[in-house]
């Protein structure tokens, strides 16, 4: 067996004649936890991808194929290398793989021909396959890689996901016009990508099984898929593809211009999903722009914090004098209440005139969430499923800001006591100590916890986010303090 090993900038590759391919990819730019770079086919058993035909019973990977370039290493960090694969069988049939590896790039070019089909008795379609599962790269976030690990496909301009497991076997196909086909991990992904035509089916395979770990039970996922191609019987087959191998980043896949970014699975709901969207867009071009200002994504996440801060004040300061002109007029609106407690129409008449009188909005407490809302399940959707902060370190023990806590014994736990800590000194301040009725009093407290009970495991980058925007309450309090001080007689509206 003969061995090539291509160095691009960005991956180290090694490729075998025994089947005309990759057999190993490893990343220079992203490592494990403990030490060395991501492989992106691990364990590989076979030439990946590889193209099958003939329902899978002929396979590529296991031909021995004529490289043109002899074995060794060759350098592609600063020019496009070529290099092919031919093999040829006693008929005189001939199956071609030519690859081309850029040196900054996070895909290669794949041309597959097959001379003579007829010779090899190939007739109306192949599928070319990613035959390797993705491996786990996440060792302290296990069970989450494994679960985010799917087989995805672009039909028809829609994202679909092949994930129907019946007795934890998966094998699904798809038909349809296929643009691409895909497995993804956490942060990483392999896709398939035809160029010039589109596929005609997307195929998916694999299985889940249960193990035991240190932190118990979890579900383990290996995942293959594949793009079905045809051809005209008897015709030469000459077909290209782009094959991405990289990570899950949105506006670096928004560039190939297939809707290879739907991997990410960010704004393709519809409806609620175009609400979210360009807040995410924003925030994942937005982070690396303060990152490469603020080396730190930690204290990034602070800035950002602070700029939507800026951006919601004016809102703010309007929740802040309703809240308390709403305070004010309090006994009046309980005495309409009594007054009018059998005629709610001119409760209703009468209470909205007494709020007109005193300029006081009710609706004006909840303006402030409104761009809120939409922009915290952005950054969730974008930390859960970009590698944007991927073993970004904050300080001590923040040392992943992609990670949640695992448990009450994970030192993370304390940035979430923090956050906790932090929601509930910015809820009794914008209560005014908590003043209200005993069930607004009640959630003034169980809010906080019940928020650190939803959340902890979440990204720790989201955490301190939340975190950072409780804090910068009490700044936003100190300006309306400060703002009635100079200005007694301002109206609460």
């Amino acid at each position: 067996i003969d061995r090539i090993r291509i160095e691009t900038q960005l991956y180290a590759i090694l490729l075998s004649n025994q089947g005309g391919g990759r057999v190993s990819m490893e990343r220079k730019e992203y490592q494990y936890r403990g030490d060395g770079n991501v492989e992106m086919i691990p364990e590989s058993g076979a030439a990946t991808p590889t193209a099958v035909f003939a329902g899978g019973t002929y396979s590529t990977a296991v031909l021995p194929y004529q490289a043109s370039r002899a074995a060794g290493s060759y350098d592609a960090t600063r020019d496009t290398l070529e290099l092919s694969y031919r093999y040829t069988n006693p008929a005189g049939g001939a199956i071609v793989k030519t690859y081309y590896f850029y040196p900054d790039e996070y895909h290669y070019d794949l041309l597959f021909t097959v001379e003579n089909p007829n010779r090899f008795g190939f007739e109306r379609s192949y599928t070319l396959w990613w035959n390797t599962p993705l491996g786990v790269t996440e060792q302290q976030q296990v069970a989450s890689d494994y679960g985010s690990m799917q087989a995805v496909t672009m039909q028809g301009g829609s994202r679909e996901a092949l994930e129907e497991y019946r007795d934890d076997q998966l094998n699904q196909s798809l038909d349809g016009n296929t643009a691409w086909v895909g497995v993804r991990s956490k942060f990483f992904s392999a896709v398939v990508i035809p160029r010039g035509r589109d596929g005609q089916a997307a195929i998916a395979q694999g299985f889940k099984q249960p193990i035991s770990t240190e932190d118990g039970r979890i579900e383990t996922r290996h995942i293959t898929a594949g793009i079905v191609m045809p051809f005209a019987v008897g015709e030469p087959i000459n077909d290209s593809f782009t094959v991405y191998v990289g990570p899950l980043d949105y506006l670096r896949m928004a560039d190939y211009d297939v809707d290879l970014e739907a991997m990410l699975d960010i704004g393709t709901m519809p409806f609620f999903g175009m609400l979210i969207k360009p807040f995410a867009i924003a925030i994942m071009w937005l982070l690396p722009k303060i990152n490469s200002v603020v080396p730190n994504y930690g204290l990034v996440l602070f800035v950002f914090a602070i700029l939507v801060k800026l951006i919601t004040l004016p809102l703010t300061l309007k929740q802040f004098k309703s809240m308390q002109g709403m305070r004010e007029i309090g006994p009046k609106v309980e005495d309409l209440r009594k007054r009018y407690a059998k005629d709610p129409q001119t409760l209703q008449r009468e209470t909205m005139r007494l709020y007109k009188e005193h300029g006081v909005n009710p609706m004006s407490g909840c303006l402030v969430m409104l761009p809120q809302m939409p922009l915290m399940i952005a950054m969730f959707r974008v930390f859960q499923a970009t590698i944007l902060l991927r073993n970004e370190p904050f300080v001590w023990f923040v040392d992943d800001l992609s990670r949640g806590a695992a448990g009450l014994t994970d030192p993370l736990i304390i940035l979430v006591v923090i956050m906790v800590v932090a929601q509930l000194g910015s809820s009794l301040l914008t209560m005014q100590g908590g003043a209200g009725g005993g069930q607004q009093k009640a959630l003034t407290y169980i809010f906080p916890i019940m928020l650190g009970f939803f959340l902890y495991s979440l990204p720790s980058g989201l955490i301190l986010y939340w975190t950072a925007f409780s804090l910068l309450s009490f700044v936003d309090w100190f300006l309306f303090k400060r703002g009635q001080a100079k200005n007694p007689q301002v109206k609460t509206a």
